[in-house]
């Protein structure tokens, strides 16, 4: 979008907040439906995360990789990233079981499946922002948080 464009925007936006604000309870309604977007799926919430916690006793080995660990009622997404060629997503679902996957990122989205026992990989993945959305044999959807890479 061209400079001008955007300052034509912004300069219709004040005027029209000046003239007819939208009230406080159009805005409160408008959040609240917005956390029902993903009422069926599942948050998997970021339990370890290599590059933020330490372990006891454990020395870094210097390689580029990263660990990470969801976990959702009944389910834990591990994961690696690797970037020695070109940046790899590699996890496991624990317990194994096979899956659906889908790999939301800034660059687009990527579609796989978790083998028998639960692993998948994911390569050629852009810097920024990464989501992963699991779909179960029994249709239960599980996402987890959105990381950075």
């Amino acid at each position: 979008m061209a400079r001008e464009d955007e300052e034509l925007l912004e300069l219709l936006g004040r005027a029209i907040d000046g003239a007819d604000p939208v009230p406080d309870q159009v805005v409160e309604a408008a959040r609240a439906a917005f956390t029902w977007r993903t009422i069926d799926e599942e948050l998997a919430e970021l339990v370890f995360d290599s590059m933020t916690d330490e372990l006891v006793g454990a020395r870094s080995s210097g390689d580029a990789e990263r660990q990470v660990t969801f976990r959702a009622p009944g389910v834990e997404i591990e994961v690696m990233v690797t970037s020695e060629h070109s940046r790899r997503l590699v996890g496991q679902l624990v317990p194994g079981q096979t899956a659906a996957i889908e790999l939301r990122s800034d660059g687009g989205r990527q579609h796989g499946q978790a083998d028998a026992v639960g692993r998948f990989v994911f390569g050629d993945i852009s810097p920024g922002r990464v989501q992963l959305a699991i779909t179960t044999n029994d249709n239960r959807v599980v996402t987890t948080e959105w990381l950075v890479l």
